[in-house]
Parts: C-alpha cells; sequence; structure tokens
C-alpha cells in the first residue's frame, strides 16, 4: 500500500519549484505542513526606499500571493532594522536622533508598499523592540562555546562553525573581500563577526551583560525570526546582495544556537536592479529613489515593470523601459476594463499555474498573455469574455488593482491661483509650467531638495505631476 499524503498535498501548488540559493538548485517546494513561515529581510531605515527596494518587496509579494492562491497558510514576517552603523552616521549628519530618522524613513517604505499594493506582513517586527531576545541568543552562543566577548564587544567566531560560507559558496579566504566585516584589534579572527557592539560616547545603547551597547546586524534577524516563530522557518528570502556576509551569518549563528532544528528550509534571493549595465548602489552614487516612479508611473506600472523580468536575474532599469511598461500595461488594462473578475478560463489558470510553479517565472506568463491577446480576435464571444475575466482574476492575483480615477480637473482661476504664489503669470499651462520647473530647477541645482520636493508635492496637489530625469517634464495625474 503505497503513503498517504495528507489533503493538502493534493492542492495545485504540488508541483511548485523554486530555485534553493543553498543547493543552487530548483527544488520542489515541499514544505512540512500546509502552514508556511516566510520571512523577509526588511529595510534598514536610515534613507528613502529606492527602485531595488521596490523589486524585492514586490517579487516576493508575488511569491505570497501564490502560495496563498495555492491553498498555503502563510504567516509573513517583513523586519525593520531601525538601529544600526549607517543610521547612527546618517542621524549625526542631520542632527536628529536615530529614532526620528528610523521613523521617517520606515513611514516612507510603508507608503511605498502601500503604493505598490502589496500585502502586509503578519508581523513588522523591529531590532530596537528585540533586544531583550538578542541578548539572549546571544547569551545562548557564549554558552555553547560559539561566541567570545572582548573590550569591543562580542563575536561570533567562524572558525568553530564547519559549515560556514555552505550558502555562498565562498573560500575561506575571500571572506575579508566581503561587506560589514567588523575589523577591531581585539577580536580573535578578522572573519568573526560582531553579535553586540560597545557603543562609544553618546551613541544609542541598551544595557547588557557586555555593557551599554547596540546589536549587530546580523544577530537582529535571527533574534526576530526565534522570537516570532520559536522554530526554524519554511522560506527566507531577500536579495541577493544579502547572501554574503548578512544571510551567511544569520545561518552560521541561528544554526549553532538551535542545534535541532534547521534554520530555514528554502532561500530565496532577487537579482539586483542595474543602471546601463551597472549595479545600483548608494556608493555609485546612482540610487534611482522609488516613490519618485512610483509618482511619475503609478504603483501599477512600476509593479509590472518588476513582473517583466525573472526575480532571479538582474533587471535593467531606464525610464524608457518603464515607460514600455506603462504603455504595455495600459494595453492590458484597455482588454480587462469593462470586465468581471472571474476563473472562466481553466485552461488559462493552468498557463498562470505552469509559469508560476517553474520557479515565479512571470515573463513566461506575461509572454502567453499577449499571445493570447494578440490571437484574441480568433475567439468566439463566449471565449473572449472567459478569457477577459479570467486575465483580470489572475492579474488581481498578482496585486494589481483597476479601480482607475478619473483624471483630475482645475478651473483656470485655481491655476492662476496656485502659480501667483510663485511670482508666475498665469496665460497658459505650458507657459506656466515652464517657469515653475525652471524655478524649481535652480533649487535643485543649489541642493535646496527640501524646497524642490516641496514644489513637487504642492503641484501634485492639484493633479499635476513633475517628472525628473532623463526628459525631465510634467504631466496631468492619471493621464
Amino acid at each position: 500500500m503505497g503513503l498517504l499524503l495528507p489533503v493538502w498535498h493534493w492542492s495545485r501548488s504540488k508541483m511548485l519549484k523554486l530555485h534553493n540559493s543553498y543547493s543552487n538548485n530548483v527544488e520542489e517546494f515541499r514544505p512540512d505542513s500546509s502552514s508556511v513561515k516566510v520571512y523577509l529581510c526588511g529595510p534598514t531605515v536610515q534613507s528613502s526606499p529606492h527602485i531595488g527596494h521596490g523589486r524585492s518587496a514586490v517579487v516576493f509579494d508575488f511569491l505570497i500571493r501564490y502560495l496563498k492562491f495555492s491553498n498555503y497558510q502563510v504567516t509573513f514576517v517583513r523586519n525593520i532594522t531601525d538601529i544600526e552603523d549607517k543610521i547612527i552616521q546618517r542621524s549625526e549628519e542631520e542632527g536628529i536622533t536615530t529614532e526620528e530618522l528610523a521613523d521617517r524613513v520606515t513611514k516612507e517604505f510603508q507608503k511605498s508598499y502601500a503604493d505598490l499594493n502589496c500585502l502586509l506582513p503578519n508581523h513588522e517586527p523591529k531590532a530596537t523592540d528585540t533586544i531583550d531576545h538578542i541578548i539572549y541568543l546571544i547569551e545562548l552562543l557564549i554558552d555553547k562555546g560559539y561566541a567570545y566577548s572582548t573590550k569591543s564587544g562580542v563575536y561570533f567566531e567562524v572558525g568553530k562553525f564547519e559549515n560556514y560560507l555552505n550558502l555562498s559558496g565562498r573560500k575561506r579566504d575571500e571572506v575579508m573581500s566581503g561587506t560589514r566585516v567588523d575589523v577591531e584589534s581585539d577580536k580573535k579572527n578578522n572573519e568573526d563577526f560582531a553579535l553586540w557592539k560597545i557603543s562609544k560616547e553618546n551613541e544609542p545603547s541598551w544595557n547588557s551583560p557586555w555593557g551599554l551597547g547596540r546589536p549587530g546586524w546580523h544577530i537582529e534577524c535571527s533574534a526576530m525570526i526565534n522570537k516570532i516563530f520559536n522554530s526554524g522557518i519554511d522560506i527566507h528570502c531577500g536579495g541577493n546582495d544579502l547572501i554574503f556576509p548578512h544571510h551567511e551569518n544569520e545561518l552560521a549563528q541561528s544554526t549553532t544556537a538551535f542545534e535541532n532544528q534547521q534554520f530555514a528550509k528554502y532561500w530565496l534571493h532577487n537579482g539586483m536592479i542595474n543602471l546601463a549595465g551597472q549595479k545600483m548602489s548608494k556608493s555609485e552614487g546612482n540610487v534611482k529613489l522609488l516613490n519618485e516612479y512610483i509618482d511619475l508611473y503609478t504603483g501599477n506600472v512600476v509593479r509590472f515593470f518588476f513582473l517583466r523580468a525573472q526575480y532571479r536575474k538582474p533587471q535593467e532599469f531606464t525610464e524608457a523601459l518603464l515607460e514600455e511598461s506603462e504603455t504595455t500595461f495600459n494595453r492590458l488594462l484597455e482588454v480587462v476594463k469593462d470586465v468581471e473578475s472571474n476563473p472562466a478560463d481553466q485552461g488559462f489558470i493552468e498557463i498562470f499555474e505552469n509559469s508560476m510553479n517553474d520557479d515565479l517565472n512571470t515573463p513566461k506568463f506575461l509572454g502567453e498573455v499577449f499571445e493570447k491577446i494578440n490571437k484574441i480576435n480568433d475567439l468566439n464571444d463566449q471565449k473572449e469574455q472567459e478569457f477577459k475575466e479570467t486575465l483580470k482574476y489572475i492579474f488581481e492575483i498578482l496585486g494589481f488593482t483597476f479601480d482607475i480615477k478619473e483624471k483630475i480637473q482645475i478651473s483656470n482661476e485655481d491655476l492662476i491661483n496656485f502659480f501667483s504664489k510663485f511670482q508666475i503669470t498665469f496665460t497658459s499651462i505650458e507657459q506656466a509650467m515652464k517657469e515653475y520647473l525652471s524655478k524649481r530647477e535652480e533649487y535643485r541645482k543649489n541642493k535646496n531638495f527640501d524646497q524642490a520636493d516641496l514644489m513637487r508635492d504642492q503641484l501634485k496637489e492639484i493633479g499635476l505631476l513633475i517628472k525628473d530625469g532623463e526628459n525631465t517634464g510634467w504631466y496631468w495625474e492619471n493621464r
């Protein structure tokens, strides 16, 4: 007699295959039960979200939504790192507290997630709210002999964990070439990483058995996962720039602290955003702010842009590609605008499932969509209606919204009153906007970005949006 599987195994998701970064293979997704635990490394809130943050949020939102569609009960956690060296540095530069900076930037991220229609996590823990559990975890690692304390802090002794670097595939002599590796003179080994840092004067600090200090970056996620789930998780997500050292160190900490459980069964990582073939990074000064493009193109269009690339691959970013995404998405809107959402075409549902089960192959699915749209005139009325209803149903599953607003209208009198505040005599919208953009550009050239942003926001209140970048301009909202 064959093995009887639980009922949930017979759901349509049984053939879901995902690329596991740990094995570097595409594997069939086989959780232990229908309850799936997912953790996504959220933002370190030292500066405004950029387009790369948006990609990570959206592609894993596709994953969460598809798991739910596939009858899994998902517990989704996305953390907020609200204390870290870069937050301290940025707050000092701005002359505000770390709490003020973190609160402001956290709200920016949450607004961007909402604008992109990303599902709210079940839990959104902050590092500063997890200090007690972080200390508990560090004490556990010391007691087990994997960590040691010095005058500068507490460190994880990398050499004691045999499987270190199994996730990243690096060699030992490559470790120091990674980022965020602490260099302190009192460490046993250069590659050992900080679990607790003794605070310098006037830095944020918390009491601990080792003195006033703050947690290291890596221990925060391990502690938040253990505190919420009290066990290992099914899927750990994040950008592939986090594989080393962050996820590698998370894995080492959690595996040695809780040796009787597997920390994460599947590690999923999204590729980076490239600009003209170069990885976008703050150090290169080529960061594209997420909120600006959401304002310019809408959350739907930005979300659609991310859908067009396979999540593990690098994705090229240009305004031309966003404009192309806008055109393509508007074509999709035309197809579904007058129909109800309904899974009427089961054949097309299967096409969707087959694509998503293939490691979330969204570009493959889009190819199928537009191939069918191009042949829509070959369908009879009933088949055409069923396809349109199903298409709308699937895109709603993928997190798109179709409640399109009417274009904002404003009278000439209101426009005259608005532009007069900036000493601009209104004769036409084109003339007024030319002068308005010129005044704003002066603020930008003088690096008075606060005033420039204020002008952008004031304009948005009357239904006009500014397009900065390669082709500076303006347009009516919901054009």
